[in-house]
C-alpha cells in the first residue's frame, strides 16, 4: 500500500494488503484508528491498483490470467472481528449468528477476489486467542487459556472448512487450503519444548508497569531471548511462531489440507 506507482508497476514477486486492526467488517479497529482497511477495500485496491498496473507486464491478457491463475492468495483474518470488535461493537449478536454473518461476508470477498482471476487460495482460521498473553493475564480461566474467548473463535473456526469445500466445488478450477493456525496454537501451548519455546504465556515486550501482559512500552527493550517466546506482544505472536506457521503450511496434511501449500504451489 505505500509503493510508490512506479515499484507498483514492477511488482511481479508478491503484495501485501494486511491493515493492522482491520478484519472481515468495517467495525474493525474504527474505535482504535481512523485509517483501517478492511477486508472489502483490500479486495478493491488489488483490484484498482494491482491489477491495474500488473497488466502492463505482460504481453497479452492470456498470459496474465494464467499468472494470476498460479498466484498463491494467503488470507489470514477475523482475529479482530471476534475478539475486540465482537466485545465493543457487535455483543448485539448471539456468537453463533455472528460467526454465519462474518462467513457470509468473507464469502463475497473471495468470490470477488476469484472474479478478479485468484484461483489458488490458502485461507488460514482464526488462531487461539484466548491464549494470547493478554487474556491469559485479564481473564478468569482454569486451563492455560481463556476458554469463552477460544470457544467464540472455535463458533467461527467450525464453519470455515466447509465454506471452503463449498467455494471450490462450485468455483471452477479453483483451489482452497484451510490452514489450521488454532491448531498450531494447541499444539504450541501443550508441548511448548517440543517446538522450541520456553515462554508462552507471556510477551517479550515490557509494558508500562514493567510486565509482560500488556501493550509494548515506547524506548523499552524487548526480551533478549526472541527466538523462544511464542508472542512478541501481548497480542502478537513472535517471528518464530511466524516461521513455526510457514514450515507447517508447507509439508505437514494435519495443518494443512486438503493439501499442502508446497502441493497447492505445484498444482
Amino acid at each position: 500500500m505505500g509503493m510508490s506507482d512506479i515499484d507498483s508497476k514492477i511488482t511481479r514477486t508478491g503484495v501485501n494488503y494486511g491493515s493492522g486492526s482491520s478484519g472481515i467488517l468495517p467495525q474493525n479497529g474504527r474505535f482504535l484508528h481512523m485509517n483501517v482497511i478492511n477486508l472489502s477495500q483490500q479486495v478493491d485496491l488489488f483490484k484498482n491498483r494491482t491489477i491495474k498496473h500488473l497488466k502492463g507486464s505482460f504481453n497479452d491478457t492470456k498470459n496474465f490470467k494464467q499468472y494470476l491463475a498460479k498466484s498463491i492468495f494467503f488470507i489470514h483474518i477475523g482475529g479482530n472481528d471476534l475478539h475486540l470488535t465482537y466485545e465493543t461493537k457487535m455483543k448485539k449478536y448471539p456468537i453463533d449468528k455472528y460467526a454465519q454473518l462474518l462467513i457470509k461476508k468473507f464469502s463475497k470477498q473471495l468470490q470477488r477476489l476469484y472474479k478478479l482471476g485468484a484461483r489458488k487460495f490458502l485461507v488460514c482460521n482464526v488462531a487461539a486467542l484466548g491464549c494470547q498473553p493478554f487474556n491469559i493475564n485479564t481473564r478468569n480461566h482454569t486451563g492455560p487459556c481463556a476458554e469463552e474467548v477460544n470457544q467464540r473463535i472455535s463458533e467461527y473456526n467450525k464453519l470455515l472448512p466447509s465454506l471452503l469445500t463449498g467455494l471450490e466445488f462450485t468455483l471452477p478450477d479453483s483451489k482452497f487450503i484451510h490452514g489450521d493456525i488454532y491448531k498450531v496454537f494447541e499444539d504450541v501451548i501443550a508441548s511448548p519444548a517440543l517446538y522450541g519455546f520456553k515462554d508462552v504465556s507471556t510477551s517479550c515486550c515490557i509494558d508500562k508497569y514493567g510486565a509482560r501482559t500488556g501493550t509494548c512500552a515506547p524506548n523499552v527493550a524487548p526480551c533478549e531471548d526472541r527466538k523462544t517466546t511464542a508472542f512478541f506482544d501481548a497480542f502478537h505472536p513472535s517471528e518464530s511462531m511466524h516461521f513455526l506457521w510457514a514450515k507447517r503450511f508447507l509439508k505437514d496434511s494435519s495443518i494443512c489440507f486438503p493439501m499442502t501449500l508446497i502441493q497447492l504451489m505445484q498444482a
